[in-house]
């Protein structure tokens, strides 16, 4: 079931991105890679010894990396350190080679005739010295750690001080330095691969970007339904409600404006001097003389004139009335 739902994946993809384009980007070809297995083995499930295709079903684990940012990064570092790492393979490759051929020459004949002293039915021990291959994984051995048991075989059949300098040059040479310098290659990896910023971050960053921008206009498009639905049930009444409350306000500005025109016209009633000093009160019909139709009815105040007589210099009268009389 799950590899037809695999297959069917592959082939959707590859009929939307084209096969060119799909086979870019390495997940697509490590993806492709597993579902052919896959279906090869679903095929040919009854031949014996293609069970073992089943296995690499696991390796799907790896796609999680596209979402575990964690995972993708400790992928990406150990990618990266590919190339430093297989040098110092090979450098410690150089050394247990060294070291078993070393080991075979000192102490192959002396496993051999003295293999009575570690086995009492006088039959080599698993771990020996006798040819390359044994050689090899005893050097294997000691650098994982387990040398006790295989050093004190050694200074039975070939002596303490041979076999003690053979096996402390073994674990400080490659045990204590060079398995050593692959755990600084690592974690020098993982701190400058850790600071540097890399582009899944940017994209994730604008993957954030675009949710949230996302999120925005759902938002907007929520706020512009609840408008429209609101002014859809309550427009009406709405629209009532300003009426009304404008009509009120028209109401009260006439009123307004009615009683501070007739305040106006009140306050603004002027005394009128006559000739002989005496006051006289304009009226209303004098109003209506200051206005070309008295029928129009406009609430607009009228600035009273000002009397020539309010500002009458008496002096200046008396003067002018003499030199008249001295003229006649």
């Amino acid at each position: 079931v799950f590899t037809g739902i695999f297959a069917t994946e592959m082939v959707l993809k590859i009929i939307a991105m084209h096969p060119f384009y799909y086979f870019q980007f390495g997940w697509n070809i490590f993806d492709s890679f597993i579902v052919t297995l896959s279906v090869v083995e679903l095929f040919l499930s009854s031949v014996d010894g293609l069970s073992v295709l089943r296995s690499f079903r696991l390796l799907r684990v790896f796609k999680l990396a596209k979402s575990w940012p964690t995972l993708n990064m400790l992928i990406k570092i150990i990618g990266n350190s590919v190339g430093a790492l297989g040098n110092l393979t090979l450098v410690l490759a150089i050394i247990v080679f060294i070291f078993a051929v070393v080991g075979m020459q000192l102490f192959g004949k002396s496993y051999k005739e003295c293999v009575c002293k570690i086995s009492s039915d006088c039959v080599l021990p698993r771990w020996h010295m006798r040819d390359f291959f044994h050689s090899f994984l005893i050097v294997f051995r000691v650098l994982c750690g387990e040398w006790i048991e295989t050093m004190w075989d050694c200074m039975e059949v070939a002596g303490q001080p041979m076999c003690l300098t053979v096996f402390m040059m073994v674990m400080v040479i490659g045990n204590l330095v060079v398995l050593n310098l692959f755990l600084a290659l690592l974690l020098s990896s993982f701190s400058s691969d850790s600071l540097s910023p890399t582009e899944d971050d940017n994209e994730m960053n604008n993957l954030q970007i675009a949710v949230g921008r996302i999120q925005k206009g759902i938002d907007y498009v929520k706020k512009k339904a609840s408008e429209c639905v609101h002014k859809t049930c309550w427009g009406k009444q709405a629209v009532v409600n300003q009426r009304t409350a404008t009509d009120q306000l028209n109401d009260g500005g006439d009123r307004c404006i009615s009683n501070c025109t007739i305040a106006e016209i009140r306050i603004d009633t002027k005394y009128h001097k006559n000739e002989n000093g005496m006051a006289t009160v304009i009226g209303g019909s004098d109003y209506t003389s200051f206005i070309n139709n008295p029928s129009l009815t406009v609430t607009v105040p009228i600035a009273v004139g000002e009397s020539d007589f309010e500002h009458l210099n008496t002096e200046e009268f008396s003067s002018d009335s003499d030199l008249e009389e001295g003229k006649e």
